[in-house]
């Protein structure tokens, strides 16, 4: 059986799982430092996904505010492996999901195809920015790596007919992508469509 369904109690329990890790977010770099912006800016993106998924709950499109919680969630991991965030936001909030009850929103084949596309396109678009030999080569790859393995969990979820832990599992998996092309780890040719670039 196809679990394509988003409801409000998941809507309801990602938000409230991720309140749970936000308020225990701190930024670790001190105001005034070279990286305090750098961490400032993943904090921004954290809130404006955050009241995105709000306003879409509101307006009553669960899909789009399951994607956008998903995706703050991912950004607080991927900034928390680069050491800019401090505590600790636990596991992916598609594994900690309650079973559906089949009323809410479904996840079409179309758009499921079109966000698996979208993250397509963007792991085509990302080049390494950082020189062989370097530090910010072995974040990159670590970044691409952590996004491989979201992004072949959508997969695998989507085959076994799991729409709902593979579109959460795709938007970690762009998330991860999109804050690598922020840092500036990713040279993305100043794509702002695929991306939320700095400036």
């Amino acid at each position: 059986m196809k679990n394509d369904i988003v409801s409000e109690r998941m809507i309801f329990t990602c938000l409230d799982i991720f309140d749970c890790s936000k308020k225990d977010v701190t930024v670790i770099p001190p105001e005034g430092s070279m990286l305090a912006p750098l961490a400032q800016s993943g904090l921004e993106m954290v809130e404006c996904y955050r009241a995105d998924a709000a306003n879409f709950t509101k307006d009553g499109d669960l899909v789009t505010a399951f994607a956008a919680i998903n995706y703050a969630h991912a950004w607080i991991g991927c900034f928390q492996r680069l050491g800019l965030f401090g505590g600790e936001s636990g596991d992916e909030l598609f594994l900690r999901l309650p079973g559906s009850d089949d009323e809410g929103n479904r996840i079409a084949d179309e758009k499921m195809a079109k966000y698996l596309d979208i993250t397509t396109r963007a792991r085509k678009k990302i080049r390494i920015a950082s020189p062989v030999r370097s530090f910010d080569r072995r974040l990159a790859l670590t970044f691409l790596d952590t996004s491989e393995s979201f992004f072949k969990k959508a997969v695998d979820y989507r085959n076994d007919g799991d729409y709902v832990r593979a579109f959460a599992a795709v938007n970690y998996s762009h998330a991860w992508l999109d804050g690598g092309a922020r840092i500036g780890l990713f040279d993305v040719d100043g794509d702002d469509v695929l991306f939320t670039l700095y400036e």
